[in-house]
């Protein structure tokens, strides 16, 4: 997982203007104690041309679960998708593992459908069903849980080459003005988006656990999905 936080690291230091996200510091490192079983959080957010809000995050669940979770909202000025990857690693193996670029729009553009479809993709083994509300994403969406190391390795290679991908279309693609429509409708995609990723309910029922309901609903309202 390290590897994987330091490559998107990295990736987010290349941006142009890249500059922190200042955030209430109470929210940067987060800690909770349940039955002698604790919670560490550690959020990074980021602002840079192209993109209105970068979240990184780390979780560690006890001695054996982690989670790095990432998003690259875009600015909806910029036609650009969502960049979004998640990695759970269970007793040091990876157990899902979760990799998109997914659409502002009704669908991803058709020149950027020939790029993705260009990407050298492994096969990996296990393949994992997305959930109910999977529709928002891409019909690239990578998620599996590695079998072994070499398909740790290659969903590494991946995170790569679609956040390469990503930035090869920020240098390309135009800017439109705040108020146009084509900036409305992709702010509204990026709503549909947060809207369906806070159904995620093993995230909620984990936070919900060791600081209640209230406290839940607001962080992935205010941190993990807000739009």
């Amino acid at each position: 997982m390290l590897e994987a936080f330091e490559l998107i690291k990295n990736k987010i230091n290349s941006l142009t203007d890249v500059a922190s996200l200042h955030i209430d510091p109470k929210l940067n490192k987060i800690y909770g104690n349940l039955n002698k079983e604790e919670l560490f959080i550690i959020n990074e957010f980021y602002q840079a041309k192209g993109f209105r809000k970068i979240h990184l995050e780390v979780a560690k669940l006890g001695k054996t679960l982690q989670i790095l979770h990432c998003v690259f909202f875009p600015d909806p000025c910029y036609e650009l998708p969502i960049f979004g990857a998640d990695l759970v690693v269970n007793s040091n193996n990876i157990s899902a593992a979760i990799l998109d670029l997914s659409p502002v729009w009704e669908h991803l553009p058709d020149h950027i459908s020939s790029q993705m479809r260009s990407l050298k993709v492994p096969k990996f083994y296990e393949r994992r069903k997305p959930p109910e509300w999977g529709f928002i994403f891409s019909p690239y969406l990578c998620f599996i849980r590695p079998v072994d190391f070499l398909e740790e390795k290659l969903f590494l290679e991946l995170i790569d080459q679609y956040l390469s991908l990503l930035l090869s279309l920020l240098v390309k693609v135009g800017v439109d003005d705040v108020n146009s429509l084509d900036t409305m409708n992709r702010l509204n995609y990026q709503k549909r988006y947060c809207l369906n990723q806070k159904r995620n309910d093993k995230t909620r029922s984990i936070l919900t656990k060791y600081f209640g309901s209230s406290w839940a609903d607001e962080y992935i309202n205010k941190i993990l999905f807000e739009c």
